[in-house]
This record gives C-alpha cells, structure tokens and sequence, in this order.
C-alpha cells in the first residue's frame, strides 16, 4: 500500500511554466474586471470624497504611472521565473486582486470623477469606467506583492514596496480613487499577503489551494450572473457549470486524502473540508479510510468500490449493453445509486464519522457563512442559491464522479484489448478535462504507482514511451454495442 504522507520534489515552490500563469491571471481577471465595471449586479454605491481629498490636486502627468499597474504581475513573473519565491508571492496578489473583484461582484461602487483639463485624464475616462472603485485592486496587489517579497526577505521588496507607493500617490491624482478606496486596498493588499505567510509556514501547497479559490470563485460568479439574471437558461447553464466545478473539487478533495494539501494532518482535514468536505456532504474523515482501503485491494472483492460504489448497479468492469448503460447512468442522475450506496454502506457495518475538530470548525464556519447569506438576501433568493448547489451536487456531480470512476479501474486485459492495467490512464483534451478529468486525474494510473505525490506531479511521472488512452474510447469500454476499438 502506498504512503499517505506527501513527499514533494526538493523543487515543489518552484512554478513551472510561469507564463501560463501570468496568462491565466490575465485572463481570469480581465474577464471579471469587464464584468464588475460593465454590469454592476446590485445598487451602485457612489463613493463621496473625504476632506482630505479635496486638497489632493490633479496631476495628469502621474497617469502613466498609475498605467503602470499593468506591467505589476509581468515584472514579477520576469524577476522570479526561476526563483521559488515565486509561488507564494504570486499567489499573494493574485489572491488580493481576486478579494477586490468578487467585493466589486457583490457590492458595486462608483467614483464620481471630478472635471479634468486635461486631453489625457479626459480620454482616460472616456475608456475606463469610474466603477469599482472601492476598495481600491491598484493598491491591494502590490501591497500584497511587497508583504510577502519582505517576509522572504528578497532584495527585489523595495522595488515593489516604492511601487506600492507610487500607486497609493496616483490613484488619488489621477482622480480614479478616493483616500479611502486606497486604505481599504491597502488593507486587503496586508491581509492577503498575512494569509499567504501563514499559509506558507503551514507548508499548505499553494497550488491546490489556489485551484481550490479558482473553483470557488468559478461557482460565486456562475451563481451571481445566475440569480441576477433570472432566468431558466442561466439556471440550466449555472446547473451545469457548477456540477462540473463541485466535481474538480472532488478531485482536488481526492489528493488531500492523502494529506497533501499539507503535511499537518488537522489543517489539511480542516481545509478541505471548509472547500468542499462539508458542503459537499461528504467530510474527508468518512471518505478516507475507504479510499484507503482501495488502495490497498484495488480490484478485489474487499475493494470498498465492489463492495459498495456499484452495489446493486448494472456496472460489473465491463461493458454494458446500451438498455443496461442506461439504467446504470440514470441511476446515477436521479440519485438512486447513491441510495444504494449507502444501504451497501450500512448494510456492512458502516459507521457515520465521528465529529472531529476539522469538521466542527468547518461546520461553524459554514454555519457563519450561510446565517450572513441569509441575512443579506431574500427567502426566495436563498432558496435558488441551494437549489443550485444541492440539485448538481446530487444529480450530475455524481454522475460525473460514477463515469471518471469507471474510467479509472476496468476489467483488465480481457476487458480492454490491448491493455494491461487494471487501472487506467487517459490522454484527453479540454472538453474532457473540464467535465470527468480535471487536475491530472487522467493519470490515475500512476496515482495508484505513487500516492505519496500529489496532482500537478502526477505529469513528470509520465514516460515518453508510455501509451495513454484515448478519451475517444470511453463509450468503447461503457457501451458493449461500441463499434470503436481501443
């Protein structure tokens, strides 16, 4: 059996392929700036100037260096490509910036710009909108940046930290911003670059928890378009969206069963469980020793995934006919496999798990933040924001799981012509990443070969000579009236 202790490469800070990330970045927040300063989604709150702010004069000259924003995650991806410093800082502001966003999502702000002489300030504001303005993105990334650049004590931090500077001096003269605004940026700015040390003083992967906020954040603006838009398709689209996403934390819930989110077991079972232990229903104290257990008999009439995964199902390692495949998968859809599931569980002895501290503290949390959701909207609001959670969650999210499950132990070499595993490995494309392989589960295979690795090490384990299926495949080893061959 394999160990459930992570072991990571002497190199695990170290981010490869740093320009995928700053693309990425780029992307993800070009795309909700766009939204948060074209559709404010809620009452607009026009910031009022304080007294200060009044003897702040406008200085057009400073506008290029408050453009020079732009040119923050570029310089950091440049000096630290090939530092392991690189990780946690990046991770810092781009936790920062994602705080601004959603608050501009869910609390939209406007400044009322003031009338400008000048030719540049007036083209600018012809081009940018005056909403989201607080709290201020231009002063939280940097300040973030700066903070954890001076925790690791690397030279580079006084040039952030002036650029810091100079940002809080030009968003008030250029008009863009009150003093407030750039305080509250500030604040965001030290709390994120606060989070990160302490993040990396538990040793928690910053990977996996930034794919964890980037599916969370991919679920909070699903939901938010939804519910302000109103409408059945969005519904239907949001319905979808969200399964798949609920179904990538899975995956990323799957990897801290082995204890590699971090190596402290109590917060690495705490952490997950807030992502998606406890509102998923599933806390990772109850899925663990099962999963464990399937690793040890993979295969064998005592693996947990015989006994009870397909439980009085028509799924038996090999392929279904098309009447069969279509009672397992609506079985799957409409909730009565899991049923059975549980009967099978408790049938055997199952026992429900034990309250534990990480799930008591995850709980509260939750409890915290569903009182204040509640308080903030309306009964008919709450009721759709459960809705859209629990009906994917219940429904498609599982089966989801059920196909990624079968896809990833088969019935062997009789089963899969030309294949020789038991368990399985997938070359897919992004259609396939997005719905049933997210975040490298596709190597399943050599998971099973070293579980003492996490997710995104999973790729460098991979052979040049070494044969994957092809995700054209999959209804070949479901549907036994498949014509095509593996």
């Amino acid at each position: 059996m394999s160990s459930t202790v992570a072991h990571h490469p002497v190199n695990a800070l170290r981010v490869t392929r740093p320009v995928s990330w700053l693309l990425a970045y780029t992307v993800v927040t070009g795309v909700l700036y766009f939204l948060v300063t074209h559709f404010p989604m809620g009452p607009v709150r026009v910031i009022q100037p304080g007294g200060i702010d009044a003897h702040i004069a406008q200085l057009p000259y400073t506008l290029p260096l408050y453009l020079s924003y732009l040119l923050i995650m570029p310089a950091l991806v440049f000096l630290g490509r090939r530092r392991d410093w690189l990780l946690p800082v990046f991770f810092a502001g781009a936790l920062a910036s994602g705080t601004c966003l959603v608050s501009h999502l869910f609390w939209p702000t406007l400044i009322e710009r003031p009338d400008s002489p000048s030719q540049w300030l007036t083209w600018f504001y012809s081009v940018d909108s005056p909403l989201a303005a607080s709290p201020s993105g231009h002063v939280a990334l940097p300040v973030a940046i700066s903070v954890v650049l001076g925790y690791l004590r690397v030279r580079q931090v006084w040039t952030f930290a002036l650029w810091s500077l100079m940002l809080v001096i030009t968003v008030l003269t250029t008009g863009q911003h009150v003093l407030l605004d750039a305080v509250y940026g500030a604040i965001i700015g030290g709390a994120a670059g606060l989070t990160t040390i302490t993040l990396s003083r538990l040793k928690v992967d910053l990977r996996t928890l930034a794919a964890i906020l980037l599916e969370w954040l991919c679920i909070i603006v699903t939901l938010r378009i939804a519910l302000y838009a109103a409408d059945w398709r969005f519904y239907c689209l949001a319905f979808v969206i969200i399964a798949a996403r609920q179904h990538a934390l899975f995956i990323l819930y799957h990897d801290a069963t082995h204890y590699h989110l971090t190596r402290h077991r109590g917060i690495n079972d705490f952490l997950i469980n807030v992502a998606i232990g406890v509102p998923g229903t599933v806390p990772i104290e109850f899925y663990r020793p099962l999963h464990l257990e399937h690793h040890q008999h993979t295969g064998s009439t005592k693996d947990p995934e015989r006994r009870f995964l397909y439980h009085q199902q028509p799924w038996n390692f090999r392929p279904l006919s098309g009447k069969l495949l279509l009672r397992q998968l609506l079985g799957d859809l409409f909730i009565i496999n899991t049923l059975r599931n549980l009967r099978a569980y408790r049938e055997a002895g199952g026992a429900s798990p034990k309250m534990t501290r990480p799930i008591a503290a995850a709980g509260i949390i939750w409890l915290a933040l569903l009182s204040f959701i509640t308080w903030q909207t309306s009964a008919q609001t709450m009721m759709l924001i459960v809705l859209l959670w629990f009906l994917p969650l219940a429904t498609l999210g599982t089966l989801l799981q059920k196909i990624r499950s079968i896809a990833e132990h088969s019935g062997g070499p009789d089963v899969t012509p030309g294949w020789q595993q038991w368990t399985y490995a997938w070359k897919v494309g992004c259609v396939g990443r997005f719905f049933i392989w997210p975040y490298h589960i596709n190597l399943h295979l050599h998971h099973h070969r070293s579980a003492n690795h996490p997710w995104h090490v999973l790729p460098s384990l991979l052979r040049t000579d070494e044969r994957l299926m092809d995700s054209r495949t999959l209804l070949s080893l479901l549907w036994s009236g498949s014509k095509q061959k593996s």
